[in-house]
């Protein structure tokens, strides 16, 4: 008797009606179940994941949806990045066998495990796909939809299935006067690597962002930072 209950508690339908909505929705929204996280790692569920290959630094987001199918290789999401609803991250492929067939490809016969790191201060805009081997530089903005299946440089705004590059989010003053504000000395990029990436990635690219805020919109960006204790750089030199 007892045999057949665990049996039946065990059963495809009952993980179906009860511990998957328990995982997506509760487990998988709780920071202490993930490889690394931080107080302001903000996740939203349903997220359909196993926690020990995420690793979230601070400032961090994932929105509803987004799933991480891994067999072995790591999510890692640097500070004040975030990943749009309905994103799908598959750190990790595997190798077609002789005498495997597709349907058992769960098994993880011949997987190769890779790590996908997104940068600081990414978008990952929603409905993306990032596959084995793709890294996404620091700043860089995903648009909604894309597959990423290879490096993105800093900065850069990409879009398509695959994407490519369509411009860059700020130029290369701005980028400085960016991270003079967000990052200390020691993290930031030199303006000898910017401008070698302005030279050979970005010539000719329209610039997508702005450095105009109101003075309404200063202040409120100001108590905001303040309330999640984002230092402002800049202001401390």
């Amino acid at each position: 008797m007892l045999k057949k209950i665990i049996r039946k508690l065990l059963s495809d339908q009952v993980r179906s009606r009860y511990l998957t909505p328990y995982l997506i929705f509760i487990k998988n929204t709780k920071r202490k179940h993930y490889r690394s996280s931080q107080p302001y790692s903000q996740l939203y569920g349903p997220l359909t994941l196993d926690p020990q290959y995420v690793e979230m630094e601070n400032f961090t987001r994932l929105q509803p949806g987004t799933k991480v199918i891994s067999s072995g290789g790591k999510l890692i999401i640097k500070k004040f990045s975030a990943v749009g609803a309905g994103c799908t991250i598959i750190p990790g492929s595997h190798i077609p066998t002789v005498g495997l067939p597709q349907f058992l490809s769960q098994c993880h016969i011949n997987d190769t495990a890779t790590h996908i790191v997104i940068e600081e201060d990414a978008w990952v805009g929603a409905q993306c796909i990032l596959l084995s081997h793709c890294h996404i530089g620091r700043g860089a903005v995903v648009g909604a939809g894309s597959i990423v299946t290879k490096e993105i440089p800093p900065y850069a705004i990409v879009a398509g299935a695959p994407c490519r590059i369509k411009g860059v989010r700020f130029s290369l003053e701005q980028v400085l006067q960016h991270e003079a504000i967000l990052y200390p000395p020691e993290e930031r990029m030199k303006r000898s690597e910017l401008e070698e990436l302005y030279a050979t990635q970005y010539a000719g690219l329209r610039v997508m962002g702005t450095s105009e805020i109101s003075p309404e919109d200063q202040t409120e960006l100001a108590r905001i930072k303040q309330q999640y204790g984002i230092r402002n750089y800049e202001s401390c030199q």
